[in-house]
């Protein structure tokens, strides 16, 4: 049997999105393995996968200036501008990441795109990679802005010239960044220390480094399966070696739906369908959202005035288990708060999500035909680039979490309501093309030949 090793970003989003991927595989007759960090081996094995601990490798750029900053790492850092230590130890480290990859001797891995540097690790051993990833591709393309941007491109000129500004900014920035971290660490940062490592397997990485991206540092010439919706995506010709397999996930997940306030939820609900009263509006930002606790809790307090001032609404706030909800108080009637809810099961009965513009959220409303208001979190990541193309296809409207006022998001929130036919519309059209690719195939037939092809080597 056919082992693929899948190295995985230790992100539950991430984990979900390949998931209906691991499953197609598996039922194809691989041994489908996950390797990640150990916070992701109770999730992963709850769905039946084997779970390996990958051993850590340094291949993610360190901030010294931050580091630096703190006295008592001064004379540790010092003490690795003048020896050989630091490359010492990282050789070290991938070499008892090499003794824990033949212990597994994989066929193929599926390595996560966030972390495609580790492909190097891969190649120093003779084991053949393939990216995946979760986000539209993080390369650069002409015309077409950088994921992380809010940028909506319109007219044919103007995209042009607007999305190459911002792409020479972002790789300003990004070339400054690593030349900074390069000098301060007196060239111990990781990067230089795996390209130092590099040249002992006689990989040459300046050649391969792939920089012209929207997140982090890839390589070139990497066949990559991209699990982001083609269709969702701004419409461009596509880069050589790229699989648009998407969606390819699947949403019915559990859910603690026998909880006794959420089953009294749902009874209101289905008491408001069944008069045709009432607008039910579902507002959650995602599993990311305890690494913005500021941003959270201001922007959840507004949602609590947004339920006041539009009673005609129900609404649900689903706020993650570490957020205090005392903060809220006093909470309409209006409004139900939950540290957790079943997102898939619950989306069967909104007419509206406020999101933080994760794709797998994304994709949960689509297949609910669920109509968004997406206010991203993250400007590293790729929700403001997922805001952009759901406002694109007319599938919802987007804010700036920081400053949409109560009275703004109200507003938004009310043309939607009063547009619902036309963004449903739209949303129900787009889960037509996602259903095209969703239940497809081609995965195993192209995997088939890359396996086929990688033995014939």
């Amino acid at each position: 049997m056919l082992k693929i090793l899948i190295d995985l970003l230790p992100a539950h989003g991430h984990f979900h999105a390949i998931l209906k991927i691991a499953f197609k595989l598996k039922n194809d007759g691989y041994n489908v393995i996950f390797g990640s960090h150990l916070s992701m081996q109770k999730e992963i094995e709850k769905y039946g996968f084997l779970f390996v601990e990958l051993p850590d490798v340094p291949v993610t750029k360190v901030n010294f200036a931050v580091r630096l900053s703190k006295q008592n790492k001064f004379i540790t850092y010092f003490y690795w501008f003048l020896s050989r230590e630091k490359y010492r130890k990282s050789k070290k480290d991938v070499s008892v990441f090499h003794n824990a990859i033949h212990l597994i001797k994989p066929d193929l891995i599926l390595l996560d795109e966030q972390v495609a540097i580790k492909a190097f690790l891969y190649e120093m051993i003779d084991f053949p990679v393939v990216v995946f990833q979760t986000k539209p591709d993080t390369r650069k393309i002409n015309g077409i802005p950088p994921f992380t941007s809010f940028y909506l491109p319109n007219g044919k000129l103007t995209r042009e010239i607007y999305s190459n500004f911002l792409w020479f900014a972002k790789l300003l920035k990004y070339k400054f960044i690593y030349l900074y971290n390069r000098i301060l660490s007196s060239g111990q940062d990781n990067y230089s220390i795996l390209k130092k490592i590099g040249k002992d397997y006689n990989i040459d990485m300046n050649k391969r480094i792939e920089i012209k991206r929207s997140f982090g540092v890839g390589i070139k010439g990497l066949s990559r399966f991209i699990i982001s919706p083609a269709a969702f995506d701004f419409p461009h010709p596509e880069k050589e070696q790229v699989y648009r397999i998407g969606p390819l996930i699947d949403i019915k997940r559990d859910g603690n739906i026998l909880d006794a306030r959420y089953s009294s939820l749902l009874a209101r609900i289905e008491a408001m369908k069944k008069d045709k009263n009432g607008f039910i509006v579902y507002c959650s930002l995602g599993t990311i959202s305890s690494n913005f606790k500021k941003e959270v809790t201001k922007f959840f307090k507004k949602m609590v005035q947004v339920s006041k001032s539009n009673t005609d609404c129900l609404f649900i706030l689903s706020t993650g288990k570490d957020f205090n909800i005392n903060d809220l108080y006093p909470i309409p009637d209006n409004l139900f708060v939950f540290d957790f809810v079943p997102q898939v099961n619950l989306l069967n009965y909104c007419d509206l999500m406020i999101t933080h513009g994760g794709m797998n959220s994304i994709t949960e409303c689509v297949y609910n035909d669920v109509p968004m208001l997406i206010y991203p979190l993250s400007l590293k990541w790729d929700q403001p680039g997922n805001s952009a193309r759901a406002v694109f296809h007319g599938l919802g409207l987007r804010g700036k979490i920081k400053k949409d006022s109560v009275k703004m998001i109200s507003k938004k929130l009310i043309r939607i309501k009063s547009n619902h036919v036309f963004y449903k519309k739209n949303v129900i059209e787009m889960k037509k093309k996602f259903e095209e690719k969703n239940q497809s195939d081609e995965l195993l037939q192209i995997i088939d030949n890359m396996l086929t092809n990688f033995n014939s080597l």
